[in-house]
């Protein structure tokens, strides 16, 4: 049995260490986490040296660590973060032997196979058995806008493959999409999915709504956008809708692309609060609607994850397994 090993998930918002162990039949097993705001800390080196003295003596010796950011060469720089980690100043600083750093979506993919059923809200049912052997589709909005797909390997494993899909253009299909893309044109030369669709992007797309209808804008918590929104509040409800509906859009694109006929999750802070927004039929219908290829699309299923956990035992399962990352 492989020894313990650190692991740890770190994205915009938050920083999550857990200690993570190799259970019954290759399952990880984590245990002693930690959730800290960024925030709190001027460079990852130091949120990790806090979690270490935490554990104390019991702390493992090595680690691997999903960041959300490109991994080149040992280095990452985090996409929403002024953070850049790496390797050997890790294993210097911090005192451990061996140090692994891996996109966070790959790691977030390869939770997918290690959770509970009751980890997702299903809110497509497609042909009703989604098969654990074909490619699944792993992607949605938090801070920014994460994208990886999981590859069946034989004879049990899996493949990660992780891209930037997150910034591959935004695509309007409504007049009052257009409206949007054409004013956030002004202030952002190129217009992303990620810009319109994360958490990242809430104050661009609330102020350019502002904008368009000539109403003053106040900068107002993620929160309160989802409590105006429910409440009535044409521009929220917009805010909501067209994340939501912009989020299955983009998710339906890259399922064909990819063809990912094992499924559709979607992850990230963001959706778990758009939960009902992306269960709504006319967000599933952007998912559906491809033309000659309507009927291609309508048996994949589609779930909503809902554990904050699942990144800390995708690394885990990526430290037990002996299929690499690509």
């Amino acid at each position: 049995m492989a020894d313990p090993v650190l692991v740890g998930d770190i994205g915009g918002t938050n920083v999550r260490f857990a200690v993570a162990r190799e259970g019954f039949a290759g399952r990880p097993i984590i245990s002693d986490v930690s959730v800290m705001p960024g925030d709190d800390f001027k460079i990852f080196d130091d949120a990790l040296t806090v979690y270490l003295k935490r554990l104390g003596k019991d702390a493992p010796h090595r680690a691997l660590i999903a960041l959300a950011g490109p991994v080149q060469q040992g280095r990452v720089t985090l996409t929403n973060r002024d953070w850049t980690v790496d390797t050997a100043r890790l294993q210097e600083n911090c005192g451990l032997e061996r140090v692994e750093l891996v996109n966070d979506y790959a790691a977030m993919a390869r939770s997918i196979p290690e959770l509970p059923e009751d980890a997702f809200r299903l809110i497509h049912e497609g042909d009703g058995e989604p098969s654990s052997r074909q490619p699944i589709l792993v992607s949605g909005p938090g801070t920014g806008l994460g994208m990886a797909t999981l590859i069946p390997a034989e004879p049990a494993g899996w493949h990660v493959l992780t891209g930037e899909g997150g910034h591959a253009a935004f695509a309007p299909a409504t007049p009052r999409e257009w409206a949007l893309a054409e004013k956030l044109r002004e202030t952002h030369p190129y217009v992303s999915r990620e810009l319109v669709l994360s958490g990242s992007g809430l104050d661009a797309v609330h102020k350019a709504l502002c904008d368009i209808d000539g109403v003053s804008w106040q900068k107002t918590a993620p929160a309160r956008v989802l409590e105006l929104a429910r409440q009535g509040d044409p521009i929220c409800r917009d805010i909501c809708e067209i994340k939501a509906r912009g989020t299955l859009y983009a998710l339906g694109d890259a399922a064909l692309m990819n063809g990912t006929r094992g499924g559709v999750v979607i992850t990230g802070g963001v959706a778990e609060q758009l939960a009902d927004w992306l269960a709504a039929p006319e967000a599933i219908d952007r998912f559906m609607q491809r033309g000659p290829m309507s009927d291609y699309m309508r048996p994949i299923p589609i779930r909503i994850l809902m554990s904050g956990e699942a990144a800390l035992i995708g690394a885990a399962a990526l430290q037990f397994d002996e299929v690499p990352v690509r």
